[in-house]
This record gives structure tokens, sequence and C-alpha cells, in this order.
């Protein structure tokens, strides 16, 4: 793989804010914990403080960052978070995916704040992003990626399908 220059892993925030207007890749960490109530199967590998979680890729860093930053709805990573997190999405106006509640919004982000570190890489070549990303899932496997090669993947998807299914079913 091409050797990639990464910067140092920061709180989310600190470091979506410092993400350049480029392309590149980016890794979120668990720095702090799950909440206590978080029903992560006993089976699976356990999650515990400075796991990678989740890689990503985006023609825009800094773009990308206020996905995650913002609104669930923009966000396969925050809706699979949310998730597992036990957060009830809704569907509001004319998204394609649905969102939390705002209170709900805003206790993600506040955990996200609280237990996420970041850390991205610019890259030059945008033709390069995709690959590139797809190479760092397969080789490190992060759990929150539904890539569905792992027993953790598969687990992250099925909890983040039924949230979807519940929201979809309350749309009504």
């Amino acid at each position: 793989m091409k050797e990639l220059k990464w910067t140092a892993t920061a709180p989310a925030k600190t470091a979506w804010s410092a993400m350049p207007f480029a392309p590149g890749l980016y890794k979120c960490y668990l720095t702090g914990g799950l909440p206590k109530n978080v029903e992560w199967p006993a089976e699976l590998k356990p999650l515990k403080r400075g796991d990678l979680l989740y890689v990503g890729k985006a023609t825009n860093l800094r773009s990308r960052a206020k996905h995650h930053d913002v609104q669930t709805s923009k966000s396969t990573f925050r809706r699979s978070l949310a998730a597992v997190l036990g957060l009830q999405a809704q569907w509001h106006g004319r998204s394609a995916h649905p969102r939390l509640t705002d209170p709900d919004e805003e206790l993600l982000s506040a955990w996200m704040v609280s237990n996420l570190g970041t850390s991205f890489c610019v890259v030059q070549d945008l033709d390069s992003v995709a690959g590139l990303e797809e190479e760092l899932r397969t080789e490190l496997l992060p759990p929150f990626n539904r890539d569905g090669r792992t027993p953790e993947q598969l687990h992250v998807s099925a909890v983040a399908a039924i949230a979807h299914r519940n929201a979809l079913r309350d749309k009504g």
C-alpha cells in the first residue's frame, strides 16, 4: 500500500476543524468508552479505548467532516453509532435517510466529542482515494464500516438495519 502521512489522532471536533479543503482519508478511533447501556454482544471482539472504529474517504475532507459533526441523515458512521448506542432515528422531511430527534442529535454529538478521536491524511491524487480507502478497510477491518467481512461489521450492519426499518415503519 502507498505510504500515507497521517495526522496525530486528535479529539474529533479538533480534528474535523483542522481538516483542509482537500481530498483524503480519515480514521475514527474510540478514545473514551461506550455507554454502559450499550449491548455489544459478548461473543464479539470487545470495543476498547484506542480501537479503530471507522475508515472513510472524502473528495473534500472539511466538507465530509461537517457531515459527521452535524446530522445523522448525512453520515453512515453517525447512523451506525446512533443505532449501536440505542438512539432512535426518525424520518424528517425529504431526507433519503432517517435522522435523530434534535435532543438525540445533540446527545450523539456530545458523545462523539467526548469519546472519538480522528486522524486524516490528504491524498493529492483524487482518483486514488477510493482505492486507498478500500485497501485500508480490507486491511484494518474497522467494525463500523459495513463491509460484512467480520462478525463485528455484520453486527453493526444488522443493528443499523433494524433502526432504519423502525424509522421507516414509524414514518407511516
